[in-house]
Formats: C-alpha cells, sequence, structure tokens
C-alpha cells in the first residue's frame, strides 16, 4: 500500500554520483511500482549519461533549471527549463550538461520496478573518486535494464 508523501526541496534520500546528486522523491515502493520519480542535479560540464536503451521501461526528462544537451535517436536538442523529453522503450537516450551553469532534472521512470537501485549502484562504484571499469558498469545497466548504444 501507498503512503501520503511530502517533501520539501532538498527533501529525499540521495546518492552522490560523481558531481551529480539523484534524489529520490518517490520510488516503485512509494507508487506500488506504477512509477519513479528521481531529482537529478548535475554540475557544468558533467558528462550525463551515454546513449541507451531500456528494453522495458518509459522514461521521461524534464528540465527544472539550467540547459542540458539531450539526446533522442538521432537528435541533440539544447533544452531549457521546461523542456521535456518522453523516450518510450528500445529508443536511444542520453543526456550532458555541456553549460556553464548547474542543471537540476526530473525524471520519471515508468513502471518503476527498483530504478533507484541502479544509481545507488552507480554512486557505489564511483564512490570517492573511482573509476569503474567498462565491465562493472556494463553489469550494473544490464541488471537494471539500461543497455549502452554504440
Amino acid at each position: 500500500m501507498s503512503l501520503p508523501i511530502i517533501l520539501q526541496p532538498g527533501e529525499g534520500r540521495a546518492v552522490q554520483i560523481g558531481t551529480s546528486t539523484c534524489t529520490f522523491k518517490a520510488t516503485g515502493k512509494d507508487t506500488n511500482g506504477h512509477f519513479g520519480l528521481f531529482e537529478f542535479v548535475m554540475e557544468p560540464g558533467t558528462e550525463g549519461a551515454s546513449p541507451h536503451i531500456h528494453k522495458q521501461l518509459t522514461e521521461m526528462i524534464h528540465v527544472i533549471e539550467g540547459e542540458v544537451e539531450l539526446v533522442l535517436d538521432e537528435r541533440r536538442v539544447t533544452a531549457a527549463p521546461g523542456a521535456c523529453m518522453l523516450v518510450p522503450e528500445n529508443t536511444p537516450h542520453g543526456f550532458s550538461n555541456p553549460g556553464q551553469t548547474r542543471a537540476k532534472l526530473l525524471f520519471v521512470f515508468c513502471p518503476a520496478d527498483s530504478r533507484e537501485q541502479y544509481f545507488e549502484g552507480l554512486a557505489e562504484l564511483t564512490k570517492n573518486g573511482r573509476q569503474p571499469s567498462q565491465e562493472e558498469l556494463l553489469e550494473l545497466m544490464q541488471k537494471f535494464d539500461q543497455y549502452p548504444v554504440p
């Protein structure tokens, strides 16, 4: 059973991934698996996620502040606050913050599954500035329905 939640700015369980912070506003546990809502804050010059697909989930990215580069299939778009990208299953996508200001994004994952565990795993692999191996990254990605696109 889901319980009602109110989170103020800065509230929610968060993990640090390099210079980015991912805050879990609602997880599958909170929504009976229907969706997950995560806030992702990226410092200037952050790589973000290179192009990848999800075979079983739909993702939506909404830009809250700053400018980011969104990649969808073959398109690269500079996205300002208010921009939104809907990513159906099996659609290559990615994002980065090549700009000079901090960016804040909201991610929605549907169904939620245990998507926060991917970000927790990524935080663990990159803890204290560690550079994970390609094998470690691929293993983590495949566990959570994420597959790199060459």
